[in-house]
């Protein structure tokens, strides 16, 4: 079953721009939605495309003593400068987080420096780079650990390739320096008038000792409530194809829902995972006697 987990479970990146994934993770995927923000992490060069403040993982409880409580969000300014993109990332264990664009081209940086917990300093790296060519856009990882045995490196394409029902293409190769996994997603989006639906199918190939192959879906859809208040909802589908470790998972079949709300006031947007029961008993969760409305956090962007 590890590749259906893997396949349900949303990717963390070193060195990335903390854009907003809420509204994409209740979507199917980043990977889906190419002009969101939240694909500035794999592709570096989408910060030529962009220009916000960003506050994530508001409404973040302060963690730590009294003397040492720190606010658990970050934040993020990404801003053009005589023609050149500068993005500044702030609230993870990066020493530096920050990004470069030009033209066609983005850079990211990331540098650690800590202590292992028994009196040794590491320092860590990581880099990233991202471009725009004819056949569509790549962005390509590069990260140091501990040690040089811990580096990995991640490639990313994605193109306006059509396959079948599909007019685009997403392919992530991860862990090359180690066990290697492929994932590619054909997908399209369809108006269906006040909604925007994006259906997918992909697979997942997994050359690790417990690895194997997995068949995915995806059907996502967000529709405008008011001018300024959107609902998104998403169903990511996998079916084990073949699983080297457990041959008694082969044919199992795993769907998970997710649900999102969006509002839109001009420059300033708030983005929110909300919980499926907002839907089985509203009324209770909005005046307060049944489930919260959301266990995440909000993430407020303001664009210019």
């Amino acid at each position: 079953m590890k590749n259906v987990t893997k396949i349900l479970t949303a990717a963390v990146l070193c060195a990335a721009m903390f854009a907003s994934t809420q509204r994409t993770d209740a979507l199917g995927g980043s990977q889906f939605w190419p002009g969101d923000e939240s694909n500035i992490g794999n592709f570096p060069a989408q910060v030529n495309s962009h220009a916000f403040v960003q506050l994530d993982g508001v409404g973040t409880t302060d963690a730590g003593t009294d003397d040492e409580a720190t606010d658990a969000g970050n934040a993020s300014i990404l801003f053009q400068k005589d023609g050149t993109t500068w993005g500044f990332n702030y609230g993870s264990d990066d020493w530096i987080n920050m990004h470069w664009g030009d033209g066609d081209m983005g850079v990211s940086f990331g540098l650690q420096n800590d202590d292992d917990g028994a009196g040794n300093a590491t320092m860590n790296y990581s880099i990233g780079y991202g471009n725009t060519f004819g056949f569509g856009e790549l962005g390509v990882h590069y990260t140091d650990g501990d040690s040089h045995a811990d580096a990995d490196m991640d490639v990313y394409l994605k193109s306006d390739f059509g396959f079948w029902l599909f007019d685009d293409t997403h392919v992530a190769l991860t862990d090359l320096t180690g066990d290697m996994v492929l994932d590619a997603d054909f997908f399209s989006h369809m108006d269906a008038g006040g909604a925007d639906v994006v259906y997918g199918w992909g697979v997942n190939y997994d050359t690790g000792d417990a690895g194997g192959m997995t068949q995915t879906a995806t059907l996502g859809v967000e529709a405008n409530m008011t001018d300024w208040a959107t609902i998104r909802a998403g169903y990511n589908w996998s079916h084990v194809l073949t699983n080297d470790a457990d041959a008694g998972a082969t044919g199992n079949s795993m769907g998970a829902f997710a649900w999102g709300l969006g509002f839109n006031w001009g420059g300033l947007t708030a983005d929110m995972t909300i919980n499926s029961s907002l839907l089985q008993d509203p009324i209770g969760t909005v005046t307060g006697y049944g489930s919260e409305v959301t266990s995440d956090t909000i993430t407020l962007t303001y664009s210019f």
